[in-house]
């Protein structure tokens, strides 16, 4: 997958869920109850939510309303699997509407006010907590009690379904995981004698040691631009790692805190192996240093591994994924950052119960299978007995990330979901209050989570 696709995606999991946040405040409360399905779709054009079928009688229709997720392989495959929907359900047409990441949230926030929001939708890793802060999620704990019943929980991450039980609701499910990890040279790190890191510390010890400027050679490459959501993922998975978050069981910010705290000094001295100019970083500039072979280690995304193969094949067979690494918060907190990515049924749906047939169709493990094998390494499975599927067993670091995502996975709203709405709220700043200020040199950490949590704890008050 192009990387420029896939930094629109770092942006809209939590820039979306941002604007989202912010804009829906001014949904009305007679918006939210209304009860219209189907509507106004993306185009702007009206969808009815009856037609009449070939015998004579009617046809539900449904819209859903999905992202701009990732190849024309993969779209074209979500598109064989709405056709395959509808032909095995003569009495339901559900009819796609592709959303791009630029005006997604508008179009969302249009239709909500409108009262035509799409009858099933997917989005940003925080997207129903936002919907539902508006009265917009339908609830759907009876499906959950269908999957908890006939064993599909039981092949699944707790996370993978438990992130969405929220306000005594359920209001979505994760359909696909977005992985980050720490790729690295292994013919670098076996020529230095180095053992790929499993801690901190000898993470810290092998950035210096494989850090050689007068070589054109950084340790470690990671982004940390202002502005940017990538520079906040690289700092979160060691925040993670040291047994802290964004928010505590209540829904409190806890940036001011020793995990925070602990996270930001292992960044700051990092960035002592990795590149001047790493403060104004993205993902691009980072996979572009590993590709140029510049780099001994780098931070980035699943797609890391396609780009890698297309853009420097030289490098193909020296690259390997470092363990998830154990922080200060010992094993218990051995995660690496992994987005759940949801769908979920908007409670002004005027068919429920086809909404949801469709939802449980949609995630039967062998339709998923279908959009995962579209896109291989650009999808990470929900579902456990999947990481034995050629489509992630057959070539070593994409089962490696396949096992990490699925066994180490977790996003920055579980477990503590209190803070959901908060946390969806923050757009860049915890690049640009606490990140980039420090490795800028501008402040030192301390003062930099004292200011973030000035400054953007009053995002979580607005909760409670």
């Amino acid at each position: 997958m192009h990387i420029d696709n896939d930094r629109r995606r770092s942006w809209n999991r939590r820039g979306a869920s941002f604007t989202l946040a912010l804009s829906l405040v001014a949904a009305t409360a007679a918006c939210a109850g209304a009860g219209t399905g189907g509507g106004a779709g993306p185009s702007g054009g009206e969808t009815a939510s009856q037609e009449a079928t070939s015998t004579g009688g009617e046809k539900v229709v449904l819209d859903y309303w999905d992202m701009q997720w990732g190849s024309p392989a993969f779209m074209n495959q979500l598109k064989d699997n709405v056709k395959q929907f509808n032909a095995e359900h003569p009495d339901i047409e559900v009819k796609f509407q592709q959303l791009a990441w630029g005006d997604y949230t508008q179009k969302l926030l249009s239709a909500v006010q409108a009262g035509n929001p799409p009858d099933i939708g997917g989005g940003d890793s925080g997207i129903p907590f936002n919907m539902d802060a508006q009265g917009q999620t339908l609830d759907i704990s009876d499906l959950y009690a269908e999957w908890e019943k006939d064993g599909t929980f039981a092949d699944m991450p707790d996370w993978a379904h438990e992130k969405w039980r929220y306000n005594g609701k359920a209001v979505g499910i994760t359909w696909q995981f977005d992985q980050r990890a720490i790729f690295y040279r292994t013919d670098l790190f076996e020529a230095a004698g180095i053992t790929p890191p499993t801690t901190w510390e000898e993470l810290l010890a092998a950035a210096k040691a494989l850090n050689k400027p007068d070589e054109g050679q950084i340790g470690i490459a990671f982004p940390g631009k202002q502005g940017s959501y990538d520079t906040d993922q690289f700092y979160m998975t060691f925040v993670m790692q040291a047994g802290g978050g964004l928010s505590d069981i209540d829904g409190n910010p806890t940036f001011d805190t020793p995990e925070q705290l602990a996270a930001l000094k292992m960044v700051k001295e990092l960035s002592q192996y990795a590149a001047p100019g790493t403060p104004s970083w993205t993902f691009t500039e980072v996979l572009k240093e590993f590709n140029q072979g510049k780099a001994a280690m780098a931070f980035g995304g699943g797609w890391f591994v396609g780009d890698i193969k297309k853009n420097a094949p030289q490098l193909a067979d020296k690259i390997g994924v470092l363990p998830v690494l154990i922080g200060p918060g010992g094993k218990e907190a051995q995660h690496c950052v992994s987005f759940a990515n949801p769908w979920m049924i908007y409670n002004q749906t005027k068919h429920p119960e086809q909404a949801k047939e469709f939802l449980r169709w949609m995630m039967k493990k062998e339709n998923l299978q279908k959009l995962y094998a579209s896109e291989p390494g650009g999808k990470w499975p929900v579902y456990k007995s999947l990481l034995d599927d050629p489509i992630y067993s057959e070539d070593p670091i994409t089962a490696e990330l396949a096992k990490q995502v699925v066994n180490q996975g977790v996003d920055y709203w579980y477990p503590n979901n209190a803070g959901a709405v908060g946390i969806g709220s923050m757009g860049t700043g915890i690049a640009d209050i606490i990140v980039n200020p420090v490795l800028s040199g501008q402040v030192e950490p301390e003062a930099a989570l004292a200011d973030a949590q000035e400054k953007l704890g009053p995002l979580f008050v607005t909760e409670k």
